[in-house]
């Protein structure tokens, strides 16, 4: 019955991709705000069709200022590219090798996806500048600054430095009270097949180390629906701290209490 139920899946998926990738790739061509609303369709109709329950928890305060908010989350799973992408009017940022992988990393490309490097120390400056730019431009972004994927039951050390563009003045002068909204986001998988996963089984919706996304999604496939809660965190900015440590201590700290509450981990 899993085996049919993946087959059935698979041909539905494909059926949407081809539907839908050539009026993206017409949008693509225009400036029109409308690019950024597809990807999400297309995103929130596959979370439906494959069985991903989505509870959203939204305590986000009203983005406060002209800019565009940095979405800061845990990293557990490929789903959580569905997740957040069905939910929020975001681009992502990944690191470069979802670029070359394949038909994920064409999607991603098609959804605006800006890739990093985050093994080149040398880059980091540059990225900050762009990402920064794109904030400014009212450009949402969303980020997993672990920088790797966790088991889904605690959070790794966050990367400091992808909070430096948050820092408006210190590259604008003239925008000295301006800073950009940073918003943690807590990505909770709690249940399989409608019962509690528990710290040892929720692994097996990880995608930890060098596992093939492949037979990741294969499993998934056979095995049933997941339930996911997602909270989404008042917005904070950089002038709340004494520097961006601090800042990214704080989203660590926030996501990682949440989850072990929500988990009863």
């Amino acid at each position: 019955m899993g085996i049919i139920r993946s087959i059935f899946l698979i041909i539905i998926v494909s059926v949407l991709i081809i539907l839908m990738l050539p009026i993206q790739l017409l949008i693509n061509l225009t400036n029109l705000k409308i690019k950024y609303k597809i990807p999400k369709l297309f995103l929130k109709i596959v979370s439906y069709i494959i069985g991903l329950k989505i509870r959203s928890i939204n305590l986000r305060n009203k983005n406060k200022n002209k800019y565009g908010v940095l979405y800061v989350s845990n990293h557990v799973s490929w789903m959580d590219i569905l997740c957040l992408g069905s939910l929020l009017d975001a681009q992502f940022i990944a690191k470069k090798e979802v670029a070359e992988m394949g038909l994920f990393g064409f999607l991603a490309k098609l959804n605006h996806t800006f890739f990093i490097d985050n093994t080149n120390q040398r880059k980091s400056f540059s990225y900050n500048e762009i990402i920064q730019a794109k904030l400014v431009k009212k450009q949402n972004l969303i980020l997993f600054p672990e920088g790797t994927t966790s088991d889904g039951n605690s959070v790794r050390s966050f990367k400091s430095s992808f909070f430096e563009s948050t820092n408006l003045p210190k590259y604008y002068p003239e925008k000295e009270n301006d800073f950009i909204d940073v918003c943690p986001i807590s990505l909770c998988y709690k249940d399989k097949n409608n019962l509690p996963m528990g710290i040892f089984y929720r692994r097996y919706v990880a995608w930890q180390g060098d596992y093939p996304l492949l037979r990741l999604m294969k499993i998934f496939l056979l095995s049933g629906p997941v339930s996911i809660d997602i909270i989404i965190h008042k917005s904070v900015d950089l002038s709340n701290f004494k520097n961006r440590k601090e800042l990214s201590n704080y989203c660590q700290n926030t996501i990682q209490n949440t989850i072990t509450k929500e988990l009863m981990i």
